[in-house]
């Protein structure tokens, strides 16, 4: 079968912000080969991309406008046609489950169920973001079982919940929860994932924005892109009664996100590299 890969040579130190904002712009998986999965001395790291057809305008345009905001030119994007099928398989050896936070543990489905795990989170990847690998869903996930240690059973609205990690660490964690999403095929993958994990009872999936639901909830959680956590912010701040907490920002974004929510003080921050990941409270709650 053809297929396209999209090779893309980067920083090493930037494979990880620039994999996770391709992945929130485009909504395709991005493999990173870097010093921990292949023998690269050089500094450099190689982000891998698989399509099913060649990459049409828009995509070439939103991962050249991603890389332009690092000073990398569309000279570091190379297409190569393939027949050779095997990654489609072969990305998975990159996927490992284990504990994400004190309570929860992550596993991709092909993986064995680890003993010990408290709450475990079934996760298949397909074409959404979200399996508790990266900094921002591994620190999200942290700050939410921290926030639900402390308000066990109150309703969580996950905004942008693409897989439905937290949607779903919520319903495990004894709390009922309503996700939001506007892509259509990372709706259908967390719809899939709600169903692997048993918890159709206790998550609600939504499609569309944080307007697509009506009234407040005690918690509000979205990981997405800083610049859309302040698109976005007052419909966000609409729906946040007391606790909120945002992800999918980079710690040079702090600021400009915090200010978009005048009505919030910090409660908490935690950092994990080059993410920041945010538990901010409704003033006077």
């Amino acid at each position: 079968m053809t297929w396209w890969r999209v090779c893309i040579e980067v920083p090493q130190e930037l494979a990880e912000p620039l994999s996770w904002l391709i992945v929130e712009e485009t909504s395709t998986p991005v493999e990173v080969q870097d010093q921990q999965t292949i023998t690269r001395s050089d500094g450099s790291a190689k982000l891998l991309i698989g399509l099913s057809e060649p990459p049409d305008a828009t995509f070439r345009a939103a991962v050249e406008d991603i890389l332009g905001r690092f000073d990398i030119g569309p000279e570091a994007i190379v297409v190569e046609r393939s027949e050779d099928d095997s990654w489609r398989e072969s990305w998975k050896q990159f996927l490992k489950g284990g504990r994400v936070s004190d309570r929860v543990w992550v596993r991709p489905p092909w993986e064995a169920p680890a003993e010990g795990a408290a709450v475990t989170v079934v996760i298949d990847p397909g074409m959404a973001f979200g399996t508790g690998q990266h900094q921002t869903t591994r620190g999200c996930i942290r700050m939410l079982d921290k926030v639900l240690a402390t308000a066990p059973g109150e309703t969580v609205l996950d905004v942008g919940c693409g897989s439905g990690i937290l949607s779903i660490v919520s319903a495990l964690l004894g709390s009922p929860a309503i996700g939001v999403e506007i892509d259509p095929e990372s709706f259908g993958n967390a719809r899939d994932n709600v169903a692997v994990n048993a918890v159709e009872e206790q998550v609600t999936l939504i499609e569309g924005s944080a307007d697509a639901v009506d009234g407040a909830f005690p918690i509000v959680v979205a990981n997405i892109l800083a610049v859309t956590l302040v698109e976005i912010a007052a419909p966000i701040r609409a729906r946040s009664a007391r606790d909120l907490v945002l992800a999918g920002l980079m710690v040079q974004d702090v600021d400009r996100v915090l200010a978009a929510y005048p009505d919030f003080t910090l409660a908490d921050r935690l950092d994990d590299g080059d993410w920041a990941i945010l538990h901010l409270r409704r003033t006077g709650r």
